[in-house]
């Protein structure tokens, strides 16, 4: 299960990287940066909310939510597969 959660943190960081460039190499950084924080806040409240029908809970704590503000939905799809996989 280890190596799994290394390939998961990969991953994650790789998916950061790209994220980041999008960023960057758009005209309307601050504009794309606020979208991408509130689609990542909003994928963690509907991820709660639909808990007790698939069963999956993402904890609300500091890293969750500032993974998912500041990366957006690459950080909550992360959390989620490190979840279903440990």
């Amino acid at each position: 299960m280890k190596i799994l959660g290394i390939i998961a943190i990969v991953w994650l960081s790789l998916c950061a990287l790209v994220l980041l460039v999008l960023h960057i190499k758009s005209h309307k950084f601050v504009k794309s940066i606020f979208i991408n924080a509130l689609l990542g806040l909003a994928a963690i409240v509907v991820i709660n909310l639909t808990q007790k029908y698939t069963g999956v809970f993402v904890p609300l704590n500091w890293y969750t939510v500032g993974g998912s503000s500041v990366f957006g939905l690459p950080a909550v799809c992360g959390i989620i597969l490190l979840q279903v996989l440990m």
